[in-house]
């Protein structure tokens, strides 16, 4: 059973982590062993011909060519929203993951961390029916205690649908929203914050999103554009960014700290390392975590 719901950048983000985890362990940057089952049966078959290193090689020149940058940003942004996740729980306490339009992310299943995790995601109902009948099939025994929350955010403020005891004193609270890249999604920006302010200090942030540059003006990134048009042709926008220094002041009127605000520019080269410097492509697509004081 292939996926129905999230639309053409939902399934490059799982297509992206299952062509990685095919790499050998001393070279990929993420192992996803579930990302796959999300696919259909043709991606199933390159994914499984990315086994063999050649013809993986061929498959990431192709996406390279077709849309520059985004398989390696893609790559290097999950791996760093991974660490940042490893280290808020492992080092500073957090022991609850909120998940907001959870879509296929598995870091739920995949993540492991020295101690136990509440995660909760939250998104459309029947997107967490068909997500977790998927994942029935390929994951023998459920270890992780999640809590699946229904709400459109669209049509529903989240206070009012979030549940109360996620509130509770003894949980250190982080929220996960990747792909804050339409007006649409925009407007729920100030009821999110609003909500998150509600959680003790400690409480921290990652979000993704799009450098206003490139929305205001399309030519200024290499191939903003043709993604811009492959996923507006399945009725997905990139039509909502912000300036990286805006941030600041936003989160400062929350009583919010700005920790990490970075484009794929940064994260590629963290872990790529010298290879980076030949990677182009995508550096509009950003990640800015903050946390409450």
């Amino acid at each position: 059973m292939s996926w129905k719901h999230g639309g053409r950048a939902t399934i490059f983000m799982a297509l992206s982590r299952a062509i990685e985890s095919t790499a050998p362990v001393h070279k990929r940057l993420l192992y996803d062993p579930f990302a796959a089952a999300f696919l259909s049966p043709l991606f199933q078959k390159v994914v499984a011909c990315c086994h063999y290193g050649p013809l993986r090689k061929i498959t990431t020149t192709i996406l390279q060519l077709r849309w520059p940058g985004a398989y390696t940003a893609a790559v290097a942004r999950t791996r760093l929203i991974d660490d940042m996740i490893h280290d808020a729980v492992n080092n500073q306490g957090i022991n609850q993951v909120i998940i907001i339009n959870a879509r296929l992310d598995t870091r739920a299943h995949r993540l492991k961390t020295t101690i136990p995790v509440q995660y909760v995601e939250v998104d459309l109902l029947e997107s967490q029916l068909q997500k977790q009948e998927i994942l029935f099939n390929v994951i023998p025994e459920q270890v992780t205690s999640i809590d699946y929350v229904p709400v459109d955010i669209h049509t529903q403020r989240l206070s009012s649908q979030m549940i109360t005891h996620l509130q509770r004193e003894y949980y250190k609270t982080l929220f996960l929203w990747e792909g804050v890249t339409s007006s649409l999604k925009a407007k729920e920006i100030d009821e999110f914050f609003e909500y998150v302010t509600r959680y003790p200090a400690g409480t921290q942030i990652i979000l993704t999103y799009l450098h206003k540059a490139a929305v205001e003006n399309p030519g200024e990134f290499r191939g903003f554009r043709s993604v811009s048009r492959t996923l507006g042709r399945k009725g997905e926008h990139f039509d909502f960014g912000m300036y990286p220094d805006t941030w600041t002041s936003i989160f400062n009127e929350r009583n919010m700290q700005v920790n990490y605000d970075g484009g794929a520019g940064d994260y590629r080269r963290q872990y790529y390392k010298e290879a980076a410097r030949h990677m182009k492509g995508y550096e509009y697509f950003r990640v800015v975590s903050a946390a409450l004081k």
